[in-house]
Order: C-alpha cells, then sequence, then structure tokens
C-alpha cells in the first residue's frame, strides 16, 4: 500500500525534536535553508513538536540521534560524529520520514541536502527520499585560503562574500576553513602588530604607508571566526613569515627587537596574545620550515620551541581545547615531542603532492632534491609524507593539497578524481585533508601587486562573468572534493543535480566536459612537473620549459629544457631524456613512458571537446556561465595537445642528438609545429576574453605573469633552431613524422580486449613473516615475465625494491621477504609486466576498482 504524501495541501508537517538552544546557530541556518526551499517550491512548513498534534498521515521527524524519540523510530543506533540519517518509519499511528543527524553537524548536512533535493525535484522529492546512512569517511575536511595583500580587501571585508563562500563549504561538507596569513609576503609578516597590541612592546607598529588599522583587522578577523561558527565550520588561524625571509621584501613592521632571542619572545608573546583575544579559534597552524624567516635552512627549534609554550600557555586558560597543527617541512622529531610534553593536542600536516595538483594518490618515490638532502628537514619532509607514517606514532598527520602550482585559473571537477583522493588520504591513518582554493595567490605579494596597480579581474570579457565573485565559478572544485571527501560512496545525483541546474539538457554533456578535462593538469605535473615550488612553475601558463635552455620564457628555469625535466613522480613516470636513453640501450624500466603520456594527453582532449561540442548543439541559447565553461574545456584541451606534441617533439629531438638520425630532427620539427599551432590556439582563445595580464605569486619574479601570448616567441625561437638544425643535417622538411621512436599503447589498465592481470594482495600481514602475491590471468604466455614492486611507507627509502615473479599454473608468484615486513611500516605493492612493448602496471593509473596505483598492506 503506497504511503501517503508528506505534502498536503503544500504543507509539510515537520516535527522539530531538536531542543535547540542559542548557541546551535548552525541549526537555524539549516532549518531557514530547508523553508527557502519548500517555500520556493511553493509549499510551507507546519512546525510541531511531536506527531500527535498534527492529523496529517505522513511527517517529517527532524533531530539527533541521541534523542529519545528520534532514535527510538530508527532501525540502528547511528553515533559516529557528523553521521547523516535519512529513514522511514512507523510510528505506530503515523508513517514518518526521520531526517537525522548524529550530533549538529550531521543533522546540519542532512537538513541542507534535503532543501537540495527540493530545489532540484520540487516538493515531490520529499516523497522518493531513500533509507540511507552516511558516516565520513576523513574527520577532518579542510579548505586554505591566503591572504596575501590589500588587494584582497574586497572579498576579505565583505560579510556577502563570507556568507556565501562558507554557505558552499558547508553544503558540500567541509568542516574546517584555514586563514593563512604572511605567505611570501611582507604584508602580515609576523602578523601580531596587524591584529593586536602585544604586551610590552609598545614602539612595535605597521609602516604608516599602508594605513592599516589595527582595531579593524582585529574585528574583522572575529567576524570571520563568528561567521565560521554560524556555518558550523571549526575556524583555524595560520601563519606563514615570522618576518620576511626574500632579500627582495623589505619589512613593512618597525620597532621589532633585533636579537634573535628577544625576536623569539616577541612573537611568542604576540601568538599567545592572539591566543587569548580570538577565543574564537579552533586552531592554529604553523609553518616551521626556513622560509617563515627565522633560523637557517635545517631549523629553528628554540624559537619554534617558545611559539608552541606561548600557544599551549594560552590554551590551558580556554574553555574549548585548541589544535596545534605544525607543518612538516622544518619539523624535526624533537620538535614534534617538546609539542607534545605541553599536552597540547597536535597535528602534523605534510603536502600531499608537491605543490601542485598531481595525480590522487601518494607518491611512489621522492625526486632527486629530496632524496639527496635526507640530512636537511626542510628537504626530507618537503613534500608528501616522508618517513611520518612510522608505527606507532603518537601524533595525527593530515594531508593538504596544494593547487596552487597546476590550478589556479581554469575549472576543474572530476569525481573520479575527487573519490579516489579521499581514499588517498586514508593512508597512515590520517585525520584527513586540506585543499587550497582556486585563485590562490592572485594578484601577487604585497610588492607585486602594489607595482602592478592592486586588483585585476579575471575576464576581461564581462559577458563571461556570471557570478558575483569570482570563487562562485569554482563550485564543482568545492562540491566534489567536499562531498566525495566526505563520503566516496556519495550518490552521484549530488553533483548530477548540481549540473542539472546549471546546463539543463546539456548538463550531461558539460559534465562529461568536465570530466576529461580535469584529467589533464594533473597527470600533466605527474609526469612533467618542470620545477618546484610552485612560485616558478604554474602548470596552466607554463610552456613546460623549452626545447632548448636559453630560449626559457622563463628565466628561473635557468637551463632545465622540457625534455630534462624531472616528472613529480620519478618513481611510476620516466623523464624524456632518461626514457630514451633506455630505449637506445634496450633496457627500459617498468615506467610509463613519454609517449604513453602524450597518447593519454590527446584521447582526454579529444573526449572533452567532443562533449561540449555536444553540449552547445543542444543549447539553443547559451548562458555566460556555459560559454566561459566550454572557452576553459577547449583551452585545456589546447595545452593538452601541445604537450603531446611537444613530448614527441622533445623525444624526438634527444633521439637525434645520441645517434645522429636525420629522420629523428625531422620529426621533431613536425611534432613542434603541431605544438606551437596548438599553443596558438590557446593563446588565441585567451585574447580579449581572459585578463591581459594574469599576475599570480611572485609576478614578473617567476614569469606568474602575462598571457598565453607572452610565450609563442619562445616556442617559435625552438622551432627555428630545428628547422636550423635539419638544414644542417642535409634533410628535407617532412609533414608526417616517421616514427623513429615507437608509438605505444596508452592504457595503464588493463581492458576487456587485453588479457585481464588480477593481483592478489593480502590487505593485512603479520609482521616478521612472509607476505605473499599472487598475480592471476588466463593469457600469461603473452607476457615477458612479472615483476613485484614493493616499498615499506616510507619514502625516505627512496626507490620500490622488485623480484622477479615465478611462474605457477595459474599466473605468478612471489614472495616479499619477512624481514622486510616490520611492524612500523605498513607495505605498498604492485606489479609490472611488458605487453606487446608496453609498460603495464598493475593496479596502475585509471583502474576502474582500485584507487591508486598500488595495493597496501596493513602490517600488524
Amino acid at each position: 500500500m503506497p504511503v501517503p504524501s508528506l505534502v498536503s495541501d503544500g504543507s509539510v508537517v515537520l516535527v522539530d525534536r531538536t531542543n535547540r538552544t542559542e548557541t546551535e546557530r548552525p541549526l537555524e541556518y539549516a532549518f531557514d535553508e530547508l523553508s527557502r526551499s519548500i517555500d520556493g517550491r511553493g509549499g510551507s512548513i507546519d512546525r510541531v513538536g511531536y506527531w500527535t498534534e498534527t492529523d496529517a498521515e505522513t511527517v517529517l521527524v527532524v533531530g539527533r540521534t541521541d534523542e529519545q524519540v528520534v532514535d527510538s523510530l530508527l532501525d540502528e543506533s547511528v553515533s559516529e560524529p557528523e553521521s547523516v540519517v535519512f529513514q522511514w518509519a512507523d510510528t505506530g499511528s503515523r508513517t514518518a520520514l526521520v531526517v537525522a543527524g548524529s550530533d549538529t553537524r550531521g543533522l546540519v548536512y542532512a537538513l541542507l541536502e534535503l532543501a537540495e533535493r527540493v530545489d532540484d525535484g520540487g516538493l515531490e522529492a520529499l516523497d522518493a527520499v531513500e533509507n540511507v546512512v552516511e558516516t565520513p569517511d576523513n574527520e577532518v575536511r579542510g579548505v586554505d585560503r591566503f591572504v596575501a595583500g590589500p588587494q584582497e580587501d574586497e572579498w576579505f571585508f565583505d560579510d556577502e562574500f563570507w556568507h556565501t563562500f562558507f554557505d558552499r563549504l558547508v553544503r558540500a561538507r567541509f568542516n574546517r576553513f584555514v586563514l593563512i596569513v604572511g605567505f611570501d609576503t611582507a604584508y602580515f609578516s609576523p602578523p601580531y602588530p596587524f591584529l593586536v597590541d602585544v604586551p610590552g612592546y609598545p614602539d612595535v607598529r605597521v609602516d604608516e604607508t599602508l594605513d592599516v588599522d589595527r582595531d579593524t583587522h582585529r574585528e574583522r578577523l572575529r567576524r570571520i571566526g563568528d561567521l565560521c561558527h554560524r556555518y558550523g565550520l571549526e575556524f583555524v588561524f595560520a601563519t606563514w613569515q615570522q618576518r620576511p625571509w626574500r632579500d627582495d621584501d623589505e619589512s613593512l613592521v618597525h620597532g621589532l627587537p633585533a636579537d634573535e632571542a628577544a625576536y623569539a619572545e616577541y612573537c611568542a608573546t604576540g601568538i599567545r596574545t592572539i591566543v587569548e583575544e580570538f577565543p574564537v579559534l579552533d586552531g592554529v597552524q604553523l609553518r616551521v620550515n626556513f622560509e617563515s624567516g627565522v633560523g637557517d635552512r635545517s631549523t629553528a627549534q628554540t624559537f619554534w620551541r617558545e611559539l608552541v609554550e606561548g600557544i599551549a600557555a594560552a590554551a590551558d586558560g580556554r574553555t574549548e581545547p585548541l589544535e596545534l597543527d605544525l607543518r612538516a617541512k622544518g619539523l624535526t622529531d624533537e620538535m614534534i615531542r617538546h609539542a607534545q610534553e605541553t599536552g597540547i593536542e597536535l597535528t602534523v600536516s605534510t603536502k600531499y603532492w608537491c605543490e601542485s595538483t598531481g595525480l590522487p594518490y601518494h607518491l611512489t618515490q621522492m625526486r632527486r632534491g629530496e632524496l639527496e638532502n635526507l640530512d636537511d628537514m626542510n628537504r626530507h619532509r618537503r613534500y608528501s609524507y616522508s618517513n611520518l607514517l612510522e608505527k606507532p606514532r603518537t601524533y595525527d598527520v593530515l594531508y593538504r593539497l596544494w593547487a596552487a602550482g597546476t590550478n589556479r585559473l581554469f575549472l576543474w571537477g572530476d569525481p573520479d578524481y575527487a573519490r579516489r583522493f579521499s581514499h588517498s588520504t586514508d593512508l597512515g591513518d590520517s585525520r584527513g585533508f586540506e585543499v587550497v582554493t582556486p585563485l590562490c595567490l592572485k594578484g601577487g605579494r604585497f610588492f607585486v601587486q602594489r607595482d602592478r596597480g592592486g586588483g585585476w579581474p579575471l575576464f576581461d570579457d564581462s559577458d563571461l562573468r556570471h557570478y558575483e565573485w569570482e570563487d562562485d565559478r569554482y563550485w564543482a572544485w568545492y562540491l566534489l572534493f567536499g562531498r566525495l571527501g566526505y563520503s566516496r560512496d556519495t550518490d552521484p545525483d549530488v553533483w548530477e543535480r548540481a549540473f542539472r541546474a546549471r546546463f539543463d539538457d546539456a548538463a550531461t554533456d558539460v559534465l562529461a566536459a568536465y570530466r576529461a578535462a580535469s584529467k589533464v593538469l594533473p597527470l600533466l605535473t605527474a609526469a612533467h612537473l618542470t620545477r618546484h615550488p610552485m612560485l616558478i612553475n604554474w602548470a596552466e601558463l607554463d610552456t613546460g620549459g623549452a626545447l632548448f635552455g636559453e630560449h626559457n620564457h622563463n628565466s628561473a628555469l635557468g637551463d632545465v629544457t622540457y625534455a630534462s625535466a624531472e616528472p613529480s613522480d620519478p618513481g611510476l613516470f620516466y623523464a624524456i631524456d632518461e626514457y630514451v636513453t633506455d630505449v637506445i640501450a634496450e633496457e627500459l624500466s617498468h615506467k610509463y613512458t613519454p609517449l604513453q603520456i602524450a597518447r593519454w594527453l590527446e584521447r582526454f582532449a579529444q573526449r572533452a571537446t567532443e562533449a561540449i561540442d555536444r553540449a552547445a548543439e543542444t543549447l539553443e541559447a547559451p548562458s555566460a556561465e556555459f560559454t566561459a565553461t566550454a572557452l576553459d574545456v577547449r583551452m585545456i584541451a589546447d595545452l593538452a595537445t601541445y604537450h603531446a606534441s611537444k613530448t614527441r617533439a622533445a623525444t624526438a629531438l634527444c633521439h637525434y642528438e645520441a645517434t645522429d638520425r636525420t629522420q629523428s630532427v625531422q620529426d621533431a620539427e613536425v611534432y613542434m609545429r603541431r605544438a606551437v599551432d596548438a599553443w596558438e590556439s590557446l593563446a588565441e582563445r585567451g585574447d580579449g576574453t581572459y585578463h591581459d595580464d594574469l599576475v599570480f605569486a611572485l609576478g614578473e619574479d617567476s614569469a606568474d605573469c602575462g598571457t598565453w601570448a607572452d610565450r609563442v616567441e619562445e616556442l617559435n625561437a625552438d622551432l627555428d633552431e630545428l628547422e636550423t638544425m635539419r638544414t644542417e643535417a642535409n634533410a628535407s622538411r617532412i609533414d608526417r613524422p616517421a616514427g623513429v621512436v615507437p608509438e605505444l599503447d596508452s592504457d595503464s589498465s588493463v581492458s576487456p580486449a587485453r588479457p585481464r592481470i588480477e593481483l592478489d594482495v593480502p590487505t593485512t600481514c603479520r609482521a616478521g613473516t612472509e607476505l605473499p602475491v599472487d598475480v592471476r590471468t588466463d593469457e600469461f604466455d603473452e607476457f615477458d615475465g612479472m615483476t613485484l614492486y614493493y616499498r615499506r611507507t616510507n619514502q625516505a627509502v627512496g626507490a620500490f625494491q622488485s623480484v622477479e615473479m615465478n611462474r605457477t599454473a595459474w599466473g605468478y608468484h612471489a614472495t616479499i621477504p619477512a624481514e622486510e615486513v616490520t611492524s612500523e611500516w605498513d607495505m605498498l605493492v604492485y606489479v609490472a609486466t611488458v605487453d606487446d612493448g608496453n609498460t603495464v602496471l598493475v593496479p596502475g593509473l585509471y583502474h576502474p576498482d582500485r584507487p591508486a596505483p598500488y595495493r597496501i598492506v596493513d602490517v600488524q
């Protein structure tokens, strides 16, 4: 028998079991949003305290799972923090849809989810709700935002921006906001005189030319924290520089102590004062690396001991606990022990993938710059988890995804990436993750923006400005990282309805274009990180390096060329010059080759272009948002095509330089012409649409400025050089490449058309015992052997170890020696082989069932 509708004559009877107090403002916000959605669909809410107060046959019961009435209606107890429950129940006299949360934050998520369903499907969407219990996969899901200078006052001091921003975060189920000041800018370096009067230091003042009102900044910080709590978010204040560390940065603060010990005492008093005066803070982050401006390139343990003690002392007097987050770069074990001795709650945060958006797994191998400098904690623990995951561990770990070296301008939205990323943040029983926002450091640091006139619009073409705040256009980025970071099993309808709301009948194709285009930059970053850090590397605008170092548009690249650029994960990817050397020597390693990457990039470009073309054909009157979206998709496709051709050109050039085969220099010229064509298309699309001077980070000092057209000169210089080399080799110009270096198939996982390989590895094992690894395949005779690769979860040891597997009746078998399986570390495992000349890694990238290119074994 069908259940009567929740909606009767447009009215929804809501049984409110929250018994909320004035301090639970997030619930008021969430209830208001649900009412707005129902009102917007022509309905209304009739609120009662119990179902006996109404004649309605079906009611909506709202409350926390620990409330007696709500709990009595549920099939099972739900207590994990931030859980969401939707369940139909029989009250004995009526039918009820129970909408519940295990706590206030979970209930807020549930109410907002219900509101969005009504927005999308109308009042009848209430009757279509299915039973579900959602619990968070990551305890911490944070968003980091930088304040680099006064150019950001427009949004920093506007409450409407913060309301919009925090509403977006909570709807995406982020639960933490981190405000970061003083990153590579003298502005807010140190932050204390900008915010508080530090006791005992009356002569410390901010430069008068800044016209900084300390009281205004103090009240703004309080207001941001108050709004965070209004929306149910944790508020964390993060400091970077304790004084400017770059030679070209003049201090904006006068009267600071000159003596190192006195300066440490000043900063410790300053941070203690901030913690005491801002009870709205839930946590403090400290960057303890040498770019903080104190100590040397190794460590500054004495300085940071004083700051940690100041924070701990202030935390002792608070009614609410305070979390301390120490960034891993520059952090020593002694500093960790000291922080823990103070009794404060400690988290160690580390960069997820360099300072860029790489692929959604943890690096299999550190780069040379880290492995060759393990005695320097600023290198040892600079990128990824290093040696922080040793067991037993007495501190929490948090992964921070820096997008700024890769994603600043272009739209991004790939559910598959977000889901895999969420899986990966489980490694080492981490608490979760934080992600750095798009448009990070737009306008550059203080002196850059002052010299160039401050802020600038993202688009010069006003017809593309479909938003109130530029941040609004990145809604898919926030939605996917947030919702899939909360639960990897999130119903795809969550993002599909968001696309429907914006793109109507073209939603499916726009989503497909987003998916394909969003795969380009992470793959490129993993396989080809021209230079690091992100202040001198920006994948959206970089050429990736010239073929000949003297042509580099970006002088910060020095003599790095396109072919010599090291992958950001050298464990799974070949550098171009390294690959050609091994091809000639017939000693190929089990790594993805440059030519495989080129094929992938072309495939993503084709899929993205075809999808956005279909969407354009569907829409009779494209919106401004669609036009801007299509622009980004096509520019990313051009960028992918450029890098695919440039990769082949660089490969052929390396082959020519090693062999003098004229066919190779002919090929290099052909591919470089294609690369130039793709880049010129990219530049033409950006001309007159995006702003004509895209200033970020260090600006001109690192070529983080200008447009794509500025780089064409570099490409033409490379092409001219190739033409000269080909002429000197007495070779004719050709239009089609001869393919001296063979093209290889780009599939990394095993498709149905190829032999299926299954990797069988235990999920757990005992320390001190052999770890068996089996590979099963129906057609193993086609493979030229099988190699097992393994490594402890300690990146400091370098590359994976390997052992050749033995053939068996069902495939291959090998064991990891017992002495390698220790209780201090978990184990990472994958296998590799060669199939028709192609390197195949299993699980490999983009595996449909496995979230990472390796398996993780929990050693107990």
